[in-house]
């Protein structure tokens, strides 16, 4: 399981100061929380409407290298800021995100086609996010299709069904997690399968409990990497205590945290 730290994001109002304050040491404070809670990566986004992300970015990679050591996903719609922050980055990133939107495709394919790097793909087109699961799917195909010909493989793309509010609508859960499964079968079989599944809970009481039961569910359909708030204990807990159902590996990992103290029983 691929787990991506969500916090490093100007849509985070602490995050958005530190954007425009260029606060080194908030940044790196949060880098390295979320690598002890559990991180493989992180997700960086500095895109702070009326400053230039072509060099808030790359300055952003910078600042979280210099104390981390996992590789970092690229979280823009900028080419000239992913362009940028590809050159600084050390390793291996992964680019957040490409959709079947006809602005992406004709701006972001050629940025991903060119680097050493794995994409996010989103299970949406222009007409927005499509409600049922066939929709779904026929956008995420829209969308691997020309980053495939572009020379990516398979195994570099991480699928997003895009999780919605149950809230909103009560097939939700279960249209995402039909998604899911269908990803892990016929044409889509070797695409990895990531989201950030919290979108779930929105507007219900008891968010942590519904995120971590969805967690369990989605894990169970072949959700093998996930974005998230790695400082929250419980959810960590549930991941770990999930994948161990499933994996021998997983199932020593899970009695080495539990021996650890880090598990929320």
């Amino acid at each position: 399981m691929l787990i991506i730290g969500e916090s490093l994001n100007a849509t985070r109002k602490a995050v958005r100061a530190a954007v425009i304050d260029h606060d080194v040491d908030f940044m790196q404070v949060l880098a390295k929380e979320q690598v002890a809670c559990g991180a493989n990566m992180l997700d960086v986004n500095a895109a702070v409407a009326g400053r230039k992300e072509v060099e808030d970015l790359p300055w952003l990679v910078q600042v979280v290298q210099e104390v981390v050591d996992v590789p970092l996903v690229l979280d823009s719609a900028d080419p000239d800021a992913l362009i940028a922050a590809i050159k600084v980055h050390r390793g291996r990133p992964m680019v957040n995100s490409i959709s079947a939107e006809s602005d992406k495709i004709e701006k972001l394919v050629p940025v991903v086609s060119g680097a050493d790097c794995s994409v996010i793909v989103l299970c949406m087109d222009d007409g927005g996010i499509p409600i049922d699961v066939e929709g779904r799917l026929k956008a995420g195909r829209a969308a691997i299709e020309p980053l495939l010909k572009a020379g990516k493989k398979k195994e570099d793309l991480y699928v997003d069904p895009l999780v919605m509010a149950i809230s909103v609508d009560a097939n939700a859960a279960n249209t995402t997690l039909e998604v899911i499964r269908s990803l892990g079968e016929g044409e889509f079989t070797g695409v990895n399968i990531t989201g950030g599944l919290s979108n779930i809970s929105f507007g219900m009481p008891g968010r942590s409990l519904l995120n971590r039961v969805f967690m369990t569910m989605a894990i169970n359909m072949g959700l093998n990497s996930c974005i998230t708030d790695v400082r929250d204990q419980a959810l960590m807990s549930t991941i770990y205590a999930s994948l161990s159902l499933f994996e021998q590996s997983a199932c020593r990992d899970y009695i080495k945290k539990f021996r650890q103290g880090l598990l929320v029983l």
